[in-house]
């Protein structure tokens, strides 16, 4: 599975703690031999940095949380074990074959929890490079 960022949802809007911080989010995925794309504001800045370090305490043994979901529900991550770690599909980032009515996070894989983990987190902060946190709230 990849993620990228392609754009903020809304570029011109950069004094909004949630609308300056939403993310176009491309995912490409393979399922059972199956190949999808999917196009969507499913992230914001913060939820990526966010899931950056989560999937860095995971690799390392630290994470508190199983868990790590976003505001929008279309993707979700859950350390099922030492060894593995669940990435769930919902909504807009299912595959085109799969009901739409379905349980949230029927629909995933298991990946192994190994050193790609840190590189995806290392791939998400390059990503929060290019799409920085913008308009933070304060307090």
């Amino acid at each position: 599975m990849s993620i990228t960022v392609e754009r903020y949802e809304f570029p011109e809007i950069t004094n909004d703690e949630w609308d300056s911080n939403w993310l176009i989010v491309t995912g490409h995925a393979v399922l059972d031999g199956k190949s999808w794309s999917f196009r969507h504001p499913c992230l914001t800045t913060f939820e990526l940095e966010r899931l950056a370090n989560w999937l860095d305490h995971v690799f390392l043994g630290k994470a508190e949380n199983a868990y790590c979901g976003f505001t929008e529900p279309n993707l979700d991550f859950e350390r099922l074990s030492e060894l593995e770690v669940r990435i769930a599909f919902s909504l807009e980032a299912l595959p085109p074959w799969c009901k739409r009515d379905g349980d949230f996070g029927e629909i995933g894989f298991n990946i192994p929890i190994n050193d790609r983990l840190a590189v995806a987190a290392n791939s998400l902060r390059a990503l929060l490079n290019r799409f920085p946190i913008r308009a933070q709230n304060s307090s």
